[in-house]
């Protein structure tokens, strides 16, 4: 049985993993802040061994201790709560060097599966930090006969219990609850949107089958299709039967807006997986699951 670590449990999509780990055989440690809230997993604290660290020496030692197989690593700071660009450097970089580095001074033969993402880095302070991180352990990795990289390009999710800023669930809101307007760009810009539900079982997959993956190697996850973000955006309005008056074009796009983001996911089903929701199946579970809880 593996033993998996993974960080970033107290997230959206750490959460989602974890209670999906722990139905599954194998034990499960989780690398948590010291003050990181796991509310979404209430009830489920005694099916892992949990380490909540504050500095880089608690990290190296509980590594070293639990010696694990695989690293899940799921945590990042996107800069929306005010993270100055040292806290984001720390999050997105440095922490999972910490544990990289813990695995290759242990000498320990594990496999090193990161959430990256599809942005460039020019578009953004967390793009940018992502970029650099996947490359230093691609790096890394290399000098390190036992360690396995496996960067995953991770598309557009979205689904119930997300955070608010995100932008599928501040469209959702906006629209169930019929405020006046919603401000938009003109949304020409392509996208691929994922639900969560599929972004988990494509990580069992990779957890499945990570002896079939290439000591490093990038793998996409997403959807396979790119909906205009108008599409998006109008569906939720449909399917909630809001009022909300769209204002498509009232917003700029940001600077260096990637245009056509959609993930190539043959590799993925060579490997047995594919989507179970197309947009509108994910957008109604999204619905239907938001406002129970």
């Amino acid at each position: 049985m593996k033993h998996i670590l993974l960080t970033g449990a107290s997230g959206f999509l750490g959460s989602a993993l974890a209670k999906y780990l722990a139905e599954c055989e194998g034990k499960v440690s989780l690398l948590l802040r010291q003050k990181s809230r796991i509310d979404h997993l209430k009830g489920l604290e005694s099916s892992f061994e949990i380490c909540r660290f504050q500095k880089d020496l608690d990290i190296k030692e509980f590594v070293a201790r639990i010696k694990p197989d695989v690293v899940v690593h799921t945590a990042c700071a996107y800069g929306r709560n005010g993270e100055t660009e040292l806290e984001m450097l720390d999050a997105n970089v440095r922490f999972g060097l910490n544990i990289l580095q813990s695995l290759v001074d242990n000498k320990k033969s594990a496999t090193f599966i990161n959430t990256g993402t599809v942005l460039a880095p020019e578009v953004s302070t967390y793009a940018l930090m992502k970029d650099q991180f996947a490359q230093i352990a691609r790096a890394v990795a290399t000098k390190s006969p036992d360690i396995k990289f496996i960067n995953v390009r991770l598309q557009h999710m979205y689904g119930p219990g997300d955070d608010r800023s995100k932008f599928a669930t501040h469209v959702l809101h906006v629209c169930k609850k019929n405020e006046p307007e919603l401000k938009l760009t003109a949304g020409e810009q392509k996208r691929d949107f994922i639900y969560i539900d599929d972004v988990v079982s494509a990580y069992a997959t990779l957890l499945k089958c990570e002896e079939k993956l290439e000591t490093i190697d990038d793998i996409e996850i997403g959807s396979g299709t790119a909906p205009s973000v108008r599409n998006f955006v109008e569906k939720i309005h449909k399917l909630t039967g809001s009022n909300t008056k769209l204002l498509f074009g009232a917003l700029p796009y940001r600077s260096n807006e990637a245009k056509h983001c959609q993930a190539d996911i043959s590799r993925l089903a060579n490997l047995g997986w594919k989507p179970m929701y197309d947009l509108e199946a994910g957008l109604k579970k999204m619905i239907e699951l938001e406002f129970l809880q």
